[in-house]
């Protein structure tokens, strides 16, 4: 029993053991919080390909606030990090239609329950082509988001693959430098 006390109270220990059971602390909780965080929290990732351009180029570094979209709904206009079933790694898309909305590609622009999307993130004269939409009225399904990418030549996205799950969404891109539209 005395032994065990022993082995607690720092005034039993040597120097040199009370040092090395502080360093152990650290590196212990250390690890566990860069793993909490790095997994709850915020993450970074590299982006991957042109469909963001010029919001965000190829190479470009975001972070990814993954604990936002747990306790508030994604917006329209928020970029966000998704995982496409099918597709290799994760897409960054912007959110242009919610749970319920209608979506319509017509004479280049997007038009969101009837409504041409205002759009002041893309560069003038952009035309949004319909794709695989046709010219059709979209229903976006409960718990479901339209996403397109801002390069809307070069975008694989819902045009494509339809409105996407919310638990496909990993997380919303935040700190990038670039302003963030909420409407």
């Amino acid at each position: 029993m005395k032994m065990s006390r022993q082995f607690f109270d720092p005034r039993f220990q040597l120097r040199e053991h009370r040092q090395s059971h502080v360093l152990a602390c650290i590196l212990f909780w250390s690890v566990l919080s860069y793993v909490a965080i790095s997994r709850v929290l915020v993450n970074g990732a590299e982006v991957q390909g042109h469909s963001m351009m010029p919001t965000l180029a190829d190479g470009d570094r975001v972070f990814l606030n993954l604990w936002l979209y747990r306790i508030v709904d994604p917006h329209r206009g928020d970029v966000i990090a998704l995982d496409v079933p099918g597709y290799d790694g994760a897409s960054v898309k912007r959110v242009v239609a919610l749970p319920g909305e209608t979506v319509q590609v017509r004479d280049g622009a997007v038009f969101v329950n009837g409504h041409e999307l205002d759009e002041p993130y893309l560069p003038p004269g952009i035309i949004t082509r319909s794709g695989a939409l046709s010219t059709n009225v979209y229903q976006v399904a409960d718990d479901c988001y339209f996403v397109l990418g801002d390069n809307r030549d070069d975008s694989l996205d819902s045009r494509r693959f339809g409105a996407v799950s919310r638990s496909w969404i990993r997380g919303r891109v935040a700190g990038l430098g670039f302003a963030e539209f909420r409407y």
